[in-house]
């Protein structure tokens, strides 16, 4: 693995679903009964990292939080696999494989069985947002406010996420690594990142 030279940022945007009916509870500092699954989307849209450019990169983590309380899930994270687009040269994957490893959403999933470049379909159209790959797909859209404009979530305890917007999500389904995931209406997050080191 390559060491990640500082002085490194990646933004984006951030899509993500869970099990949850209402909005995560971890957002809010809350336990959960039983644990929790997600379905997590950073869309890499600008920054280099080792002075490789990682735009158009698109990283998805599939986790499972094995812990119902929130200070055991900071604390031991979740376990799953990772998928990076299938379009990133060699020379990026080498700055990948670290960079997906030690930050973004590895932030929180400590136990990663593998990391698989894969062909990954995301679109988003308006207020709607698809993405497909081999193991997985999910889709959503934001929810609107009295004022007709997106429902937002303030002060959340995760500092590189950004404009964080409240969505619905129909359904998201994830199979792999023995983990077998299928929701419909369930939460979902869209929002900006900021990843820097």
């Amino acid at each position: 693995m390559e060491n990640l030279t500082p002085g490194w940022k990646v933004t984006g945007t951030y899509n993500e679903a869970c099990a949850a009916e209402g909005h995560c509870p971890y957002y809010f500092g809350r336990d959960v009964e039983g644990g929790c699954r997600y379905f997590m989307v950073f869309r890499i849209e600008n920054g280099k990292v080792n002075d490789v450019d990682l735009s158009g990169i698109t990283v998805i983590y599939n986790g499972d939080i094995l812990y119902p309380k929130f200070a055991d899930f900071m604390a031991h994270g979740s376990e799953g696999g990772v998928y990076v687009s299938d379009n990133a040269t060699e020379k990026q994957r080498k700055v990948l494989d670290t960079l997906v490893t030690t930050n973004m959403g590895a932030l929180f999933m400590k136990k990663i069985f593998e990391v698989k470049y894969v062909k990954i379909d995301a679109e988003e159209t308006d207020d709607t947002f698809r993405v497909k790959m081999p193991f997985g797909e999910m889709n959503q859209h934001q929810m609107k406010g009295l004022d007709g404009g997106p429902i937002r979530i303030e002060n959340v305890p995760m500092p590189v996420l950004q404009n964080l917007k409240h969505c619905h999500t129909p359904q998201w389904k994830y199979n792999d690594h023995g983990k077998n995931f299928e929701y419909k209406d369930r939460c979902g997050t869209w929002a900006d990142f900021v990843f820097q080191g």
